[in-house]
C-alpha cells in the first residue's frame, strides 16, 4: 500500500472520531432538562399599628445656623442676627471664631440675657469651631451675647456683640 494513501486514510478516520464525538457531545447536552433559575426567597412580617385620630405628630426641627464670632459682633456685623426657632425645635449652632488678633469670644444664652435657658459655649480664638445645641422648650425673647470682659474697659456685650433669639409658640 501507498503510503500516502495510509496517511490520508488515518485523516479521514481522524476528522469522522472527533465529527462524532462533537454530535455525542451536542445530543448529550440537548437532553438535559432545562434547570430553573435560583432564586433567594425573604419572607418578611410586617405589623400594623393603627394610631388614634387625637394623636398628634411631632413637628420638632432643627434650626441649623453658622456664627461667626468677630471683634464685639457676630457674622461681621455689630450685635448679631435674630434666630428664630418655634418651640419643641433643636437650635443648632455653629461657632466659629474669627476675630483679629488674640481676643477671644463666646455665645451665652443664660439668666444674664435675661432668659430661662442656661446655654454657654467655650472662649474662642480665631479659626477654632464648637457646635452647641438646646432643645427651645420655652417662648419668649431673649439676648444672647458674648460674656468676655477685659479687666478694664467695656466688655463685649457693652460694645454690642449681642443678638436676639426669639422661640415662638406652635
Amino acid at each position: 500500500m501507498d503510503e500516502g494513501f495510509m496517511v490520508s486514510v488515518r485523516l479521514v478516520v481522524a476528522v469522522v472520531l472527533v465529527v462524532a464525538a462533537a454530535g455525542v457531545g451536542a445530543l448529550l447536552i440537548g437532553l438535559q432538562p432545562a434547570q430553573p433559575p435560583q432564586t433567594n426567597t425573604t419572607t418578611t412580617k410586617t405589623e400594623t399599628t393603627q394610631t388614634p385620630a387625637t394623636t398628634k405628630p411631632s413637628t420638632q426641627n432643627i434650626v441649623s445656623l453658622t456664627l461667626y464670632l468677630n471683634d464685639y459682633g457676630y457674622n461681621a456685623s455689630r450685635g448679631g442676627p435674630t434666630i428664630t426657632a418655634y418651640v419643641g425645635d433643636i437650635i443648632r449652632i455653629t461657632l466659629i471664631g474669627n476675630s483679629t488678633g488674640p481676643i477671644v469670644h463666646d455665645f451665652v444664652l443664660d439668666e444674664k440675657s435675661p432668659s430661662p435657658y442656661n446655654v454657654k459655649s467655650n472662649r474662642l480664638s480665631r479659626g477654632q469651631t464648637q457646635v452647641i445645641e438646646f432643645t427651645a422648650n420655652i417662648p419668649g425673647e431673649f439676648k444672647y451675647y458674648c460674656s468676655v470682659a477685659p479687666p478694664a474697659g467695656l466688655s463685649h456685650r457693652d460694645r454690642g456683640q449681642e443678638g436676639v433669639i426669639r422661640i415662638l409658640a406652635r
